[in-house]
């Protein structure tokens, strides 16, 4: 006899996640903060060394952070997070990486950048032209996007070894972590010496949410919980 009652209790039981807790951090800017003001820690610096020079020009106007690095290509400046063993999800959840961007000039490749290295230094990161993306772990694939506008960027992983990317809302790339070494961490911004751009953030969050999967299974084990025993 299969009773679906106990099979649904015996799985709670030896998953925990179901109840763990999850984190996201966001900035949007529409309060008129800086990323540093959040949490976040800037980084920058230029062919004289870090933390030498004034770094890109920033503004922040209407939550748009606005960086202009032009006027030098050694120019970096970014902004970096460390989360030692804080970064990826649980069973049961998703980890979540979202970002609003245009990259109006460039000199150069590309400039902007986004990147995450999970608790066992599994690593993703991209660098952004102005009509195109690149997954740079991944012998630099290139993901093209339309130019002149903003767009919405996600990454979800389950794993923290494989990921999805979605452009505006569609699946533009299935991919892979790769191995690296280095700490738990996230970085995003101006990134890049030798190149310069002038581009724009409206926002940057990262964090682990529930699984949209394993909130069905629940659902589908309580469901399971209120039948009778099948003989």
């Amino acid at each position: 006899m299969i009773h679906f009652a106990t099979i649904a209790v015996s799985l709670l039981a030896v998953c925990p996640w179901a109840f763990s807790t999850p984190y996201w951090i966001e900035w949007t800017g529409d309060d008129g903060s800086w990323p540093e003001e959040q949490g976040w820690e800037r980084v920058w610096g230029n062919w004289q060394g870090q933390y030498q020079g004034p770094g890109a020009y920033r503004t922040l106007e209407d939550g748009i952070l606005t960086y202009d690095s032009l006027y030098d290509e050694g120019v970096y400046d970014f902004y970096q997070m460390f989360r030692p063993g804080e970064v990826d999800p649980g069973p049961g959840q998703v980890f979540v990486m979202s970002w609003r961007l245009i990259v109006e000039q460039l000199a150069g490749y590309a400039d902007p950048v986004v990147g995450v290295s999970s608790d066992d230094a599994w690593v993703l990161g991209f660098q952004f032209g102005l009509d195109r993306m690149y997954s740079v772990f991944e012998n630099y694939l290139l993901i093209p996007f339309a130019p002149g506008v903003f767009h919405n960027f996600e990454v979800h992983s389950t794993d923290m070894r494989s990921y999805d990317l979605y452009i505006d809302g569609d699946l533009a790339r299935h991919g892979a972590f790769q191995p690296n070494i280095g700490p738990s961490e996230m970085w995003w911004g101006e990134g890049i010496q030798g190149a310069a751009s002038l581009h724009q953030w409206d926002r940057f969050a990262i964090g682990v949410t529930p699984d949209p999967h394993g909130i069905l299974l629940l659902v589908f084990l309580g469901a399971c919980c209120g039948r009778k025993p099948i003989d």
